[in-house]
C-alpha cells in the first residue's frame, strides 16, 4: 500500500498519463513486417493486455513494472512481436512506484467495472394526448 506523503512509493503520473510507442511486427512466414508505430496511453495497453491474458494474470503487472522500470520492452506472440517504450524516458520509476501505477490502474478499473454494473432505472413514458 502506498502512503499519501511517501514519494517514494506515489508514481509521478498515473497510467492514463503515462505515452507509450508501440512498435508491432506482423511475423508471416518467417519474415516481419513492420506496422506503422503509434502513441498510445499505458492504461490501454493495460487494458490490451489484460483482455488477452486475463484480469488476474501477474504477467500483465510484471511486463508494466519492467516497462515503467527500464523504460522499454519486448512482447514476443505467436504471429508477431511489440515493441513499447516509455515516450518519456524521464518517466522512468522506481518499482515500488511502477507497482503503485498498476494498482491504482485496477482501483480505477474496478471503480469503473462497479458502475457499469450497477442497474439503470429508465423511465418511459407515453406521449401525452
Amino acid at each position: 500500500m502506498s502512503s499519501p506523503g511517501n514519494p517514494a512509493i506515489n508514481p509521478p503520473k498515473t497510467s492514463k498519463e503515462i505515452m507509450v510507442r508501440e512498435e508491432v511486427f506482423l511475423i508471416e512466414q518467417g519474415t516481419r513486417e513492420p506496422v506503422p508505430p503509434k502513441i498510445v496511453t499505458l492504461s490501454s495497453k493495460i487494458d490490451e493486455y489484460i483482455l488477452k491474458v486475463g484480469h488476474s494474470n501477474t504477467n500483465v503487472m510484471s511486463l508494466v513494472v519492467q516497462l515503467l522500470t527500464i523504460g522499454k520492452i519486448r512482447l514476443d506472440f505467436r504471429d508477431y512481436s511489440e515493441r513499447l517504450e516509455l515516450l518519456n524516458l524521464s518517466e522512468i520509476m522506481s518499482r515500488p512506484q511502477a507497482a503503485a501505477v498498476f494498482d491504482q490502474y485496477l482501483e480505477s478499473a474496478n471503480k469503473e467495472e462497479e458502475v457499469s454494473l450497477r442497474t439503470q432505472k429508465i423511465v418511459i413514458q407515453p406521449p401525452r394526448r
